[in-house]
Order: C-alpha cells, then sequence, then structure tokens
C-alpha cells in the first residue's frame, strides 16, 4: 500500500467556472485553459483540481469516464485533486450556506463523494495517489445526532477507499476542509473530530491513510490562527495533509475609514464571506460580512478579515490588505515535505471582485496566481 514517489502538482481549481452541466464544464476548460497554459509557457499538461457538480456528475456517469479522460487528454490538462465540496451550483445567484448541503450526514453526501473517487480513479494512473476535498462535515449548527451520522458516513468513504486501493493500486484519500462558521473551523476542532468520532473503535491505519486535511490557508487566517500553529496541530494528531488550498483572505483596519469603504464594495449576493474581528486578544466571529458591516461600528485597533478569497499573487486590493503573509508562512512551513504534492489555487471569486478594483481578465489572473505560486514555492523549497 505504498504509492510511488508522486511529483509537486501546481495547478487551479475549476470551481472558479460555472459548471451546471458536464458540457458547460468542458466549455469553460476548452475557453481558458489554452490561454493560461499559452501565458506560462507550458508544455506540458496543465494541472486542474476538477470540480464537478452534482448535476454534471450525472452527466457524466451516463457518458462514461473514458470519455471524459479523452476530453481532459484533448484540453490538454492533468487531473490532480477533485474539489468535492461544493454539490450543488456554485454559480447560482443565491449559494451562501447552501453549499453546506448535504452535509455528511447525509447518505446523498457519501454517495456522490464515492462516484467522485470512481472518477478520480479512472484519470489516475496506477500506482499514484490523489485527493478530493469535502466539506468540514456542515454548518456549525448540525444536530449532536447528526454528527455521529456523518462520522459514520466518513469512516464507510475510508472504507470504500481502502478497498477500491486494493483493487486499483490507487490510494485516493477525502481531504477535509475546515473552514470558518462551520462544525469544523479550526485544526484543533478537526484534530477532536479524529480523535472523538474517528479513530475511536476503528481501523485507525484505514482512517488515517483515507481521511486527511486540506489546509485552506485564507480558512486558517481568516479565524485568525497562525498558520505555524494549525500545522503543528495536525502533525501533533498524526493527521496527514492531503493537499494544499493556495488562498488569500481581504484583512481591513477597522479604523481606516477608506478601507471599511471599500470592504462594503465586496458585499455580494451569492457566496458566504464569513468575518472576523480581532481587537487585542478577542476575536468576534460574524457568519457574512453585511452583517458585520451593519452590526459593528468599526474601532481603532481592530482587525477585520473576510473569507473572501482573492487574488494569491496580490498584496493589497485597492487601500485594503491581503493575508498574503500567511499564505508565504505556508508555504515556507511545507514547500520541503515530500509528501504534500497538491497545490490548488482556489481563488473562485474572481467575478464578484469589485468593478472598481482594476483587474485583468480570467487567463491572465489565473496565469499570474500560478506563476506565483511556482516561484513561492522554488524558493522555499
Amino acid at each position: 500500500m505504498t504509492e510511488r514517489p508522486a511529483p509537486r502538482k501546481i495547478g487551479y481549481c475549476t470551481n472558479v467556472h460555472s459548471g451546471g452541466t458536464l458540457e458547460e464544464m468542458l466549455a469553460n476548460l476548452q475557453k481558458h485553459v489554452p490561454g493560461i497554459r499559452a501565458h506560462l509557457g507550458d508544455k506540458d499538461p496543465l494541472p486542474i483540481g476538477l470540480w464537478i457538480s452534482r448535476h454534471s456528475l450525472d452527466d457524466l456517469l451516463t457518458s462514461g469516464v473514458q470519455s471524459l479522460k479523452e476530453r481532459l487528454d484533448q484540453l490538454q490538462v492533468d487531473v490532480f485533486t477533485i474539489n468535492g465540496f461544493p454539490y450543488g451550483n456554485f454559480h447560482g445567484q443565491r449559494v451562501k450556506h447552501h453549499v453546506y448541503e448535504p452535509n455528511w450526514s447525509n447518505s446523498s453526501r457519501l454517495v456522490y463523494t464515492m462516484q467522485l473517487a470512481r472518477v478520480l480513479e479512472g484519470l489516475l494512473p496506477r500506482g499514484s495517489s490523489a485527493g478530493i476535498s469535502t466539506l468540514p462535515i456542515g454548518w456549525s449548527d448540525i444536530a449532536p445526532d447528526l454528527v455521529e451520522s456523518a462520522a459514520s458516513n466518513l469512516k464507510a468513504a475510508a472504507s470504500t477507499l481502502a478497498a477500491l486501493e486494493s483493487q486499483t493500486g490507487i490510494c485516493l484519500h477525502l481531504d477535509i476542509e475546515p473552514e470558518p462558521g462551520c462544525l469544523l473551523q479550526r485544526s484543533g476542532d478537526v484534530a477532536s473530530f479524529f480523535e472523538n468520532h474517528l479513530l475511536c473503535a476503528s481501523n485507525e491505519k484505514v482512517i488515517r491513510r483515507h481521511l486527511r486535511v486540506c489546509h485552506d490557508v485564507c480558512h486558517a487566517a481568516v479565524m485568525f490562527e497562525s498558520q505555524e500553529d494549525a500545522i503543528k496541530t495536525y502533525d501533533t494528531a498524526g493527521i496527514a495533509i492531503g493537499k494544499v488550498q493556495v488562498s488569500s483572505a481581504l484583512q481591513a483596519d477597522g479604523g481606516h475609514q477608506k478601507q471599511m469603504m471599500e470592504l462594503a464594495e465586496y458585499v455580494e449576493p451569492r457566496w458566504l464571506h464569513q468575518t472576523c474581528i480581532r481587537q487585542d486578544e478577542d476575536i468576534t466571529f460574524i457568519e457574512d460580512l453585511p452583517i458585520a458591516i451593519k452590526g459593528n461600528s468599526p474601532k481603532e485597533g481592530e482587525c477585520w478579515r473576510v473569507h473572501f478569497h482573492v487574488p494569491v499573487h496580490q498584496t493589497t486590493m485597492g487601500s485594503l490588505s491581503t493575508t498574503q503573509t500567511d499564505l508565504i508562512e505556508a508555504i515556507n512551513l511545507l514547500a520541503d515535505r515530500p509528501e504534500i504534492t497538491a497545490w490548488e489555487v482556489e481563488t473562485y471569486a474572481w467575478s464578484a471582485i469589485p468593478s472598481s478594483q482594476d483587474q485583468p481578465d480570467l487567463v491572465t489572473g489565473i496565469s499570474e496566481e500560478i506563476a506565483w505560486t511556482r516561484q513561492a514555492l522554488d524558493a522555499a523549497s
């Protein structure tokens, strides 16, 4: 059960594109991938983290994985991970809390994720390893009895992936992605969940091999959790990092009027933008940016961090700053770990960036993010 050493893959997550159907997903790749490869000057296939919605997956199950593989080969892309977090239409008019549905207590989440595993297995060479990122159980209001059901479904998923590896020689793992406001929003929450719900009375070897963590740098930064502390928590708990989502959050100085005015421009109806406000050692969590702006009078000394994925190569967005320093810290801490091969740029919110911010077209923007990430990882290695 030892996979061959794998080269590091640096690519982007395709949840930045709409993909309500399989053909829409493929059309968006056809529209953007050639330009990205040209910008980067790449001759090799472009690594991508593939997002497949439930509807697109239904289409795919009808047409077959081999047909998808042939289309992806024609597009010259290399699928090195799948983003299994958004189940429904991630680019609908209003997503907000719906992105956490169905949660892991619902069998439909298990079915969807195991079907994604079969797709990923069909796209990978024998002896390889790859991860599917998934939601951190559900939103924080999930009932306690449902948490046990969620743990049971995750253990069933691990067992299924172990059986799949014995059949195919491909090691697939689910990478649980802590997110602000969810049941698991900090590294300590993940460690506790493993200890209290997954590892007790279970095949520990199977759980640790096939259930890992997706370290989304933006999410830890929004929670004001240092990258060093988060990574140390996972190491101490023996939880492997299956992939790193390369991402940055927005940051504002609460006492700076211009910054707060510009921050208000990021209020938009589609996605949830969880916000944490730190004053000295106190941290206040608010589940969405418009609620934070409406209910809080900005004060001197406050630092606002917002779950709004902004271009990772940028240190500022107008007068606002980004949490790129956290991203560089994570890269410096993890770049030399040979077992961490999946680095997925996940700036899905390009379309929601205010028009007042002069941004390049999407092809150029994604290309610049990948180039920056490559350079940062090379410098840290």
